[in-house]
């Protein structure tokens, strides 16, 4: 894999605060992506919900998956779909709300809104997932681990595994006071059992 691409990938370069934008840090796409592709989960046809600047897109497309990479901000999607033409990589960009997302893949890799900015705001992400794809990688604050399972054992998925990391945020909005804040993550394999 060649991970340049994916450390040269952009942030976002106005990261809009009511839409929750911040970009997966790099060392955590890989390990998503490595422990997806380990799995066989990237052999079919996989995508990025909420994807933003398409790091997670990015990082299983070079793995050698079919990608499509759905976000309703279509700045946050010029980035994407610029950085991805000047790499030449095969990745479809869809400027779309995930609630309206029908076609199904084998695989979700995400990292959704925490809900810190819109309370729940993961909800949605969690749910159409479960909906459309067999394998889902997702990431959401150590904080809200009982409503995750809840969530997911309600709407006939299967947690897998979880691995709790830190996840840095950088300093890139106005209400930030820190250069880099760490938050208890974790990175979710779920199963739907639909």
């Amino acid at each position: 894999m060649n991970s340049k691409i994916l450390f040269n990938s952009p942030d976002f370069y106005q990261p809009k605060p009511e839409l929750e934008q911040y970009a997966t840090p790099v060392d955590i796409v890989l390990e998503i992506v490595k422990h997806a592709k380990s799995l066989g989960h990237l052999s079919a046809k996989v995508a990025d919900l909420g994807c933003g600047t398409g790091r997670l897109a990015i990082g299983a497309a070079i793995a050698g998956a079919s990608v499509t990479g759905f976000e309703i901000d279509e700045d946050a999607l010029k980035i994407a779909r610029d950085y991805s033409n000047e790499k030449k990589l095969e990745i479809k960009w869809r400027n779309l709300a995930i609630e309206n997302i029908e076609e199904n893949f084998e695989t979700i890799l995400m990292n959704p809104p925490f809900g810190s900015q819109r309370p729940g705001a993961d909800r949605s992400f969690l749910k159409k997932s479960l909906e459309i794809a067999t394998n889902i990688w997702t990431i959401h604050l150590a904080e809200t681990r009982d409503f995750v399972e809840d969530f997911v054992e309600q709407n006939s998925g299967d947690i897998i595994s979880a691995y709790e990391f830190d996840f840095k945020i950088k300093r890139s909005m106005d209400f930030h006071t820190k250069d880099i804040k760490k938050e208890k993550a974790i990175l979710y394999h779920i199963a739907s059992l639909r």
